[in-house]
């Protein structure tokens, strides 16, 4: 059996849970929220899929991506609707034909690789340059972003986490899980202030950084798996 496309207890713990809770919180609230339940549903197969190292999660990822771009918009996270409208979204058209050339063809899943010294490096003084930057950017009068330091942290770390996903990086899931753990944080404030679709994105993301951690072991295992095997 095709290993990347076998899901595991907690695989459709995380699948069914926020499909589960997505819907009991729109029907509790009095107001089903389509687009919420929409894009929690994709965006968790799209990460279940990603940590089983299974190519589909792209396709499931075009879904989420897309409607989170409108999402965020409405929310006033700015920075949040561009990088996902002008990086994420094309970002998964290039994963997917990365990953197919790195496929292996025995388990199904991406052959994963660890993180050098030297590109660690070079990704944290991106991080530590460009967030400043965007928080600046974003908190200008001009543009008004309601949570510009938290906003212009996940601009910059999704940026880094998308190009390690597509690179196969095993040590990006670090970076997810301090992503989601932000996001979290973003979407409780959010959530107190009343604003729309942001209860269902707070249990999308809490979903999100559970799944975060478990995909960080599952990878470890798949870059020891790739270094073991012999090279042509």
């Amino acid at each position: 059996m095709n290993k990347a496309l076998s899901l595991n207890w907690f695989d459709w713990f995380l699948i069914i849970g926020t499909t589960v809770v997505s819907a009991v919180s729109s029907v509790v609230a009095g107001n089903w929220d389509t687009l919420g339940f929409i894009v929690a549903v994709t965006g968790i197969i799209n990460l279940v899929l990603c940590a089983r190292g299974n190519i589909w999660n792209y396709a499931f990822g075009i879904v989420y991506n897309a409607i989170y771009v409108y999402i965020s918009w409405k929310s006033r996270l700015y920075a949040d609707s561009a990088i996902y409208l002008l990086y994420y979204l094309p970002m998964q058209f290039i994963g997917w034909f990365s990953w197919k050339k790195n496929q292996n063809q025995e388990s199904g899943a991406v052959n994963a690789v660890h993180l050098t010294r030297r590109t660690a490096l070079v990704l944290l003084l991106v991080a530590a340059v460009l967030i400043p930057v965007f928080a600046w950017i974003l908190g200008l009068p001009a543009i008004g972003d309601s949570q510009p330091w938290l906003d212009a942290t996940t601009t910059v770390v999704s940026i880094l986490a998308m190009y390690m996903m597509v690179k196969a990086i095993a040590e990006q899931w670090y970076i997810w899980i301090v992503l989601d753990a932000v996001q979290v944080v973003k979407w409780t404030i959010a959530t107190v202030r009343g604003e729309e679709h942001a209860a269902l994105m707070l249990v999308m993301f809490a979903f999100f950084l559970a799944n975060a951690v478990y995909g960080l072991i599952q990878w470890n295992g798949l870059a020891k798996q790739a270094s073991a095997r012999p090279q042509p």
